[in-house]
């Protein structure tokens, strides 16, 4: 058991210092500061609730990076080692499949972190910057630093059930476009399944058949509703605070998407000729 963390652990490293030898981590981190510092500038044309703005352009150009890092970055990873056979030099050492993948996985996962944690303190230390800048009473009236964690650990959950699935359609499929192809459908199925699910709801009854509004409930275990995940709407405004459930069920049901979707990855790679 030892000796297969240690393994899985040194091929989390390589994955990690890879990330940071081809410059992806810095690379983001300088495009994500350069856009919410640009941003900032047109601030001054908002001319109230300039806190909720500000906290809403912080937290999309935070998952726009993560977004760009899982496209451009954890896909190329995957089907670099294929078309490289760096996958066979892997496995040709005393390193399962299940192995491979779930160390890919965390390696990947700890980059995210480390982008997540740096764009997040630099988010946090922008919006007191703004807070402590205007007329708090008027334009920018709660700032609460737990709810701006809860929100940035919604926003890794998320990419993290989007690695998951980028990694089954690795495993599935060869090549770094039709991945690609495959995880932008996905997203977008994810995001607009909930548009459609609440004009269902609204639609007349005699216009929509009975069996539809339950089919796109269940089309959830497959395409889950990231909005469910999104708490950024309380770090700037003194709503009522949500109830415990509405904040822990996501994220278990989350962690059980991404165990599931991991564990159907390391069945494919199991069965799959990498000839």
């Amino acid at each position: 058991m030892f000796s297969r963390v240690h393994r899985m652990q040194s091929l989390a490293r390589l994955i990690v210092v890879d990330g940071l030898r081809r410059h992806a981590l810095i690379g983001l981190i300088l495009f994500a500061l350069a856009g919410e510092i640009g941003g900032l500038l047109f601030f001054d044309f908002i001319p109230r609730d300039i806190g909720r703005a500000t906290n809403d352009f912080l937290f999309s150009i935070s998952w726009l990076a993560g977004f760009i890092f899982l496209l451009f970055h954890a896909v190329h990873v995957m089907a670099w080692d294929d078309d490289r056979r760096v996958l066979h030099t892997f496995l040709a050492r005393p390193i399962s499949r299940t192995e491979y993948v779930l160390a890919v996985f965390l390696g990947l996962a700890a980059l995210l972190l480390a982008l997540n944690a740096i764009l997040g303190g630099i988010g946090f230390g922008l919006l007191t910057f703004v807070h402590n800048s205007v007329d708090s009473a008027s334009y920018f009236q709660h700032l609460s630093f737990p709810f701006f964690l809860l929100a940035s650990i919604g926003l890794y959950c998320i990419e993290l059930m989007f690695l998951a699935v980028i990694l089954l359609f690795s495993g599935a499929v060869r090549g770094n476009f039709p991945v690609l192809l495959l995880s932008l459908s996905y997203y977008f199925i994810c995001s607009g399944l909930p548009v459609v699910r609440q004009a269902m709801h609204q639609a007349v009854s005699n216009t929509v058949g009975p069996w539809v509004e339950p089919m796109l409930k269940g089309l959830t275990v497959l395409f889950p509703d990231f909005s469910r995940f999104d708490f950024k709407m309380f770090v700037a405004s003194s709503d009522p605070v949500p109830a415990m459930g509405q904040i822990v069920t996501p994220f278990a049901l989350g962690l059980l998407y991404t165990l599931l979707v991991l564990w159907l990855a390391c069945a494919i790679y199991q069965r799959r000729d990498l000839q």
